[in-house]
């Protein structure tokens, strides 16, 4: 029992730093490809444009939450992200453990991992922080190298704790620790008693473990003074060795405890068969029915794990560049009861389930695996009477079906397979409510290595963003450009100043021209050119935001997230709108904030210089810094009254009070009321309140 729930924590811990590797593999194989990337491997980058570059490579290590930072060294200079500076030459550049990994190519190949200690550059900036922390650096290079050093390379420094947290153990109670060495018997995790890259060859239990031929096993022997029962197994990465350790003695504590307890119930079971026999005999179907209920649980697990060693079979081949002998490869088939036949032709199927963060919302992790446990039922009930074919379990949102395919004709043309794959989609909709995109393979005669196969499906997958969910990709039906995609600078210039200007219905009809026009060229150049539409109205952004003195919310990096995501086009560009009209939204509230208090102080100007006879529009919009006509529109909008108006308003309040109140004359009201000319002051006061000054001062007076 403690063996395989050992086995099981190393097979998990295994499967997680596969993963890992896998995923790392692939941003280095995607950055390398990318265009960005090769300028700062391959040529001289004007400083000037360093941001551009720096915020590829941030976008890259943001995606990647495992990544600690990313170097670009091109021989001469290192680009570090996230550091203190984006460039260094080799003398200047604080990790000055990297270059004598770079110049050893002979110990460190391209796609080799190296556990090693860098500056942390948090020291002196977070209190807590250790000056050196560790990290797996990823090598990427080119491996023609002819002079044995390194001149262009990608390194990915894959943070410490993200593989401490890829190690699980499922037991907590039994003191049980689960830790990693490499073929030379360095520890490179943390086991909560060794420092990092300690050497444990010395110790008997590595030595018997290095020897040992077996992928995984078992042993009981002396560690520290401690006996203890040892799990091992290699990982399907790096060829690192999985160790799990549990001393000896927490073990049969509990067999002992169980020991007593089982003599107490012999004893009670005793007593009790006599008293109850008769009862029980004629109850006796009850526990022979508890017993096939047993044996069908026990014969299901054996099932269970059956299936699971085959999947992780399976995926083992799909991730592994490894090519196996064809006598070893047809033998694990028939081991694993795969019907397939590696002399045969092939074909690959990649399912992905479309909308699938809506997937992951509605339905718990559990859910999910039933689900797609059952779309596999689905496949492979359609297929089975026509090809032999094997489900495989790759990503969560993803199947792989292997299939024998010895038809002459293009997958594009085979009528018989697409009626097939559409029966498929049709009935995973209508009995599991899911909607699915299929990816085909060019068919293929070698099977060794199916990996390069599958990452090439899996790029051609990357087109449903194009294409549409529940769509058919063939390798050889795209309708893609093949000449030099032009970024349209005018359009991108055009989408600005709409932005600037508030004009977001014209933007929205630019952006839309520009991804529709990048649109029938490569999935490459698309997302290149989405990034660069990213980029350009964030800078539109920036310029409304130091113009109008207001800050919008906007973070590049979260929407540059989210953007990822996204499996459409028309995901995307509605994700584009909703952003323009949130945007006028938000600088619409903000503008009416700065003009209301713009206003107020309008206002107050008004009540503080009535008296004075110049005070008009001219001199309010003189002292607030804006054109006349401006401010008169303005003011209007908002207070439903013209600038004069108010003011004229403020000086005849002022006015009637005097003459209710005081035995000054009518002239001299006037004047300290701000009105010039005694015509002017009787006609705005008649307007107003019906009578002249001299009218309202005799009623006042009669009411009194």
């Amino acid at each position: 029992m403690v063996y395989n729930q050992q086995k099981n924590d190393l097979q998990n811990t295994s499967r997680n730093v596969s993963v890992i590797a896998q995923s790392a593999k692939s941003v280095a194989t995607t950055a390398f490809f990318d265009s960005t990337i090769k300028d700062l491997l391959y040529s001289d980058v004007n400083s000037e444009e360093y941001m551009k570059y720096q915020l590829k490579l941030e976008s890259y290590k943001n995606i990647y939450p495992f990544l600690q930072s990313i170097y670009i060294y091109n021989g001469d200079h290192v680009h570090a992200v996230p550091n203190k500076k984006f460039v260094y030459d080799r003398s200047s550049f604080e990790d000055k453990g990297l270059f004598p990994i770079l110049d050893d190519i002979q110990n460190n190949k391209s796609h080799s991992i190296v556990l090693r200690q860098i500056p942390n550059i948090l020291y002196g900036i977070s209190s807590n922080a250790k000056k050196d922390i560790f990290v797996y650096s990823y090598l990427f290079f080119d491996s023609q190298v002819q002079s044995g050093k390194v001149s262009e390379a990608i390194i990915l420094n894959i943070s410490e704790e993200s593989i401490r947290q890829s190690i699980t153990s499922s037991d907590h109670k039994n003191d049980n620790r689960i830790f990693i060495i490499d073929h030379e018997g360095k520890l490179l995790s943390n086991d909560g008693k060794q420092s990092l890259l300690s050497n444990l060859s010395g110790n008997d239990y590595i030595q018997n473990i290095l020897k040992s031929k077996e992928q995984s096993g078992n042993l009981r022997m002396n560690v520290n003074g401690v006996d203890s029962f040892i799990t091992y197994a290699n990982t399907d990465a790096f060829n690192w060795m999985l160790l799990s350790i549990t001393p000896y003695q927490n073990i049969v504590q509990g067999v002992e405890q169980m020991k007593q307890k089982t003599y107490l119930l012999v004893f009670c079971f005793i007593i009790g068969s006599i008293l109850l026999s008769v009862y029980l005999s004629r109850r006796l179907y009850k526990p022979v029915m508890l017993v096939i209920q047993n044996y069908n649980l026990l014969e299901s697990e054996k099932r269970n794990d059956f299936y699971y060693r085959k999947q992780n079979f399976l995926r083992k081949m799909v991730y592994s560049n490894d090519i196996l002998p064809f006598e070893i490869l047809k033998n694990r088939l028939q081991m694993y009861h795969v019907e397939l036949d590696p002399a045969d032709s092939f074909l690959l199927l990649l399912i992905k389930i479309d909308h699938f963060s809506d997937f992951c919302s509605k339905f718990g992790l559990t859910d999910r695996g039933l689900l797609k446990f059952g779309l596999i039922n689905i496949i492979s009930e359609l297929l089975s009477s026509t090809y032999k074919h094997e489900c495989i379990e790759i990503e969560e949102n993803q199947i792989l079906v292997w299939m024998s395919y010895n038809a002459l004709e293009s997958p594009f043309k085979d009528e018989q397979l697409i009626s097939l794959v559409k029966e498929i989609q049709q009935n995973a909709e209508k009995f599991l409510q899911i909607s699915i995109s299929i990816t085909f393979s060019e068919p293929f005669e070698t099977l060794n290595p199916i990996n390069f196969h599958y990452l090439k499906t899996l790029d051609l997958s990357e087109y449903r963003l194009i294409l549409g969910h529940k769509t058919l990709i063939f390798f050889d039906s795209l309708d893609i450009k093949t000449d030099e995609f032009k970024y349209p600078q005018d359009q991108d210039k055009e989408l600005i100043e709409t932005i600037i200007r508030g004009q977001y219905a014209e933007a929205k009809q630019v952006l839309s021209d520009v991804i529709q026009s990048a649109s029938r060229y490569s999935y490459t150049v698309l997302n290149s050119v989405l990034i660069r539409l990213l980029l350009s109205i964030r800078h539109a952004i920036e310029i409304v935001e130091s113009n109008q003195s207001i800050k919008v919310h906007f973070n590049f990096n979260t929407y540059l997230a989210n953007l990822q995501k996204l499996e459409t086009l028309e995901q995307i560009q509605f994700d584009f709108y909703e952003l323009f009209d949130n945007l006028s939204s938000e600088l619409e509230s903000k503008k009416d904030n700065k003009y209301i208090k713009l206003l107020d102080d309008v206002n107050q100007m008004i009540h503080d210089e009535f008296a004075n006879p110049t005070l008009s529009l001219d001199v309010l919009s003189e002292k607030v810094n804006l054109s006349s006509p401006y401010l008169g529109k303005l003011y209007k909008k908002h207070r439903l009254i013209s600038v004069n108006d108010y003011i004229n308003h403020i000086r005849l309040s002022y006015a009637i009070k005097l003459i209710a109140e005081s035995d000054e004359t009518i002239n001299e009201i006037m004047g300290k009321s701000g009105f010039l000319t005694r015509s002017h002051f009787f006609t705005q006061f008649k307007k107003a309140y019906g009578v002249t000054p001299n009218q309202y001062r005799s009623n006042a007076k009669v009411r009194e």
